[in-house]
């Protein structure tokens, strides 16, 4: 048996292909199919079946256009209420694939219709497939689907799923699971590629609170705020995607085709550099850089998928990874692209370098400083008297200050904090300032720690034992 990880790196989302003899499975396939398809095709393998653990609430998956081009079919839980065909799964059921059995664990907790495809050979469970129910370091979320169950009792279901289900396999149990360090899916996700049974009974932070009743409590405290498009992601992914291989290319939009598309509401998204979106761009417009991996989370944070949307961008690579990147959560309206050089009227955003930002806080007309980082990477060190309103709550929160203050804006690397100025922009606010190089550049030229600016330092960054 050989089992090959597909790992998206911006959903921080993995899928697997588990190949025995000439024949393959496939678990939690991405939008894209055509790596899975290259895969099979390379090694001689013939797809026997395709896999959901959930229907996904923060991507959308590829199971419909996979299962058309190679004829396999589809199967997930017999609770999920899933409209394309497919095959129902409930406890225990088993399929062979080559010299590999495969069995079938239902996990509700993170979603109602979670499972966990479990791999045996020789008659011993070797491998478990675990989806989102359990990570290496951590466990699913139970509020991804509150919509159709509580989110205590989804934390109830999910405490049965662990302790009385999944931690009785053997402890040499390798766990692949369906989510990398960086997915919104939970909390503490480690980096690791995978895991083992007996490592997280040991180690992870919600698998020592066996207690039914501390457990649920923890489960539901201090959730991470969620994209408004998961629950749109549910929805499509229950009803199958459109083919990615079936979307039409993005064209190139001519300025007065532009200048119409945002007369008419059009979302106006700048995937350039925050550097180059500082220094000229369009009114009205959002900066979220499609060069980073985090595009399409922070996309589905702020960009409504319902209304047209235009992309301003340095060149037409940024458009095709755009468009996958769209695709990868469900954004397949994108209306057309303009390159920057084309735009005929454009206003500037202050960027300010981190060796600069001392002498910028200097004087008597000392600007706001606002921190949009994480609460958690807020309370390991930060800039003396600033606000911290982490990026997803901003906007709820920008009526705590006058549409003229002077706000200078600070996260880890600029990035943020350029998505957060142009959101403000937007808004109305007219002195704004991005930090560029952010905490993470002050820190590494010791712009505030050295002797040179230890007066500075002392006022500028504090920093707080952990």
């Amino acid at each position: 048996m050989h089992i090959e990880r597909f790992f998206v790196s911006g959903l921080a989302q993995a899928s697997y292909i588990v190949a025995s003899g000439l024949e393959a499975v496939v678990v939690d396939p991405e939008r894209n199919v055509d790596g899975y398809l290259a895969y099979l095709a390379k090694n001689g393998l013939k797809l026997r079946y395709i896999f959901l653990t959930h229907p996904h609430a923060d991507f959308v998956a590829g199971h419909t256009e996979l299962s058309a081009r190679s004829g396999a079919p589809i199967l997930l839980s017999e609770a999920a209420p899933a409209t394309f065909p497919h095959g129902d799964l409930k406890d225990g059921d088993r399929f062979t694939v080559g010299a590999v059995e495969i069995e079938i664990i239902t996990t509700p907790g993170h979603s109602p219709d979670s499972i966990c495809v479990c791999l045996f050979e020789s008659g011993a469970p070797v491998a478990l497939l675990s989806g989102d129910t359990l990570f290496a370091g951590d466990v699913g979320r139970p509020d991804l689907r509150d919509l159709e169950v509580g989110t205590r009792e989804l934390a109830a279901m999910m405490y049965d799923s662990l302790f009385h289900k999944l931690l009785r396999l053997p402890p040499d149990v390798r766990v692949y699971p369906a989510h990398g360090a960086g997915s919104l899916c939970g909390r503490q996700i480690s980096s690791a590629p995978f895991t083992t049974i007996g490592e997280e009974a040991a180690t992870n932070w919600a698998l020592q609170l066996n207690d039914r009743t501390r457990f649920v409590e923890a489960m539901v405290a201090n959730l991470p705020e969620r994209p408004h498009y998961f629950a749109r992601s549910v929805s499509i992914n229950l009803r199958g995607a459109p083919f990615l291989s079936d979307r039409p290319k993005v064209t190139r939009l001519q300025p007065s085709e532009f200048e119409m598309l945002e007369q008419e509401g059009a979302t106006i998204l700048d995937v350039r550099l925050p550097a180059l979106f500082g220094q000229a761009h369009a009114a009205g417009s959002v900066n979220i850089g499609v060069a980073n991996p985090s595009f399409s989370v922070w996309t589905g944070f702020f960009v409504n998928p319902d209304r047209p949307i235009v992309l301003v961008v340095e060149d037409e690579e940024e458009v095709e990874r755009a468009e996958l990147e769209f695709a990868r959560i469900g954004f397949d309206h994108i209306a057309g692209f303009l390159v920057a050089e084309d735009l005929q009227e454009t206003l500037q955003i202050t960027q300010v370098g981190v060796r600069d930002l001392p002498a910028a806080l200097e004087g008597s007309q000392r600007p706001i400083i606002l921190d949009v980082r994480s609460a958690k990477e807020y309370d390991q060190s930060h800039l003396q008297g600033t606000v911290n309103i982490p990026l997803p709550w901003l906007l709820r929160r920008i009526g705590e200050f006058s549409r003229e203050t002077p706000l200078t804006v600070v996260c880890a690397s600029g990035y943020r904090s350029s998505i957060a100025t142009s959101l403000l922009e937007s808004e109305g606010f007219t002195r704004l300032t991005n930090v560029m190089g952010g905490m993470n550049g002050c820190q590494t030229a010791n712009v505030c720690d050295s002797k040179s600016h230890r007066r500075s330092s002392r006022r500028i960054l504090e920093r707080k034992s952990v």
